[in-house]
């Protein structure tokens, strides 16, 4: 079994000279394949170091610009351990190009065009981009490719419970897809090898996270927004 290695801090109450536990904080310093250092390793080596400064807390570890600037102060790289992998939490501005956003149309036929609502966000492997299209075209069909155009990254896949091809009153060619029971489920788009799904960061509302569970995974996340990073001002 892997290595866990826990950080254990406890908090007691002395009254009368007797001391009471009235608290247990227990944080994953690693575990796993000890992701954590891993990608630490990882971003020494893609050379950030040259141009983020860290910032180390008991619950994350923080990555900020070393020359000041428009958002200085924030933090362009956060890992955060947990027991069931790693977190990754990067600015929506430096997600955004590279992530295929999930919407579903709301409106009736006559009232063109629709209202769309974003119902998910995940980043495609480019590693398994091919699977990837097999999966979605398994689940939703030929139609959902002629949707996407092989476009992935910065696109946006609309789904709308009805399949249809035709032309608008602009002339505009519109193409939509049938999903079952009306509702978007992320394990339609196959195996989550393929992708991570992105979701909102609590603690740094200006950022997605993802969740890592394997090395392979993280390596190729890393090496491929890494370059962004360093490009980002």
């Amino acid at each position: 079994m892997p290595k866990v290695i826990y950080d254990v801090i406890q908090r007691f109450e002395v009254e009368n000279s007797i001391p009471r536990l009235i608290a247990t904080n227990i944080q994953v310093i690693q575990g796993g394949d000890d992701l954590m250092s891993l990608a630490i390793e990882l971003l020494v080596q893609l050379g950030c170091q040259q141009k983020f400064q860290e910032n180390r807390t008991s619950q994350y570890l923080g990555y900020r610009l070393k020359e000041g600037g428009k958002g200085a102060k924030r933090y362009q790289l956060v890992l955060t351990p947990r027991k069931d992998g790693l977190c990754i939490s990067l600015p929506k501005s430096i997600w955004q190009p590279h992530i295929l956003e999930i919407t579903e149309s709301v409106g009736r036929w006559e009232e063109l065009p629709f209202e769309e609502k974003t119902v998910g966000r995940v980043w495609i492997r480019p590693s398994r981009e091919d699977r990837f299209l097999a999966a979605v075209k398994l689940t939703y069909g030929a139609t959902a490719l002629k949707i996407l155009n092989g476009e992935l990254a910065g696109n946006r896949f609309c789904v709308y419970p009805a399949e249809y091809d035709f032309l608008d009153r602009d002339g505009q060619v519109c193409v939509g897809i049938y999903h079952r029971d009306d509702r978007f489920r992320l394990e339609d788009l196959g195996s989550e090898e393929n992708y991570l799904a992105l979701s909102e960061d609590q603690l740094f509302p200006y950022t997605w996270q993802v969740t890592i569970r394997n090395a392979e995974v993280l390596r190729e996340l890393l090496s491929n927004f890494a370059k962004f990073l360093m490009e980002d001002k």
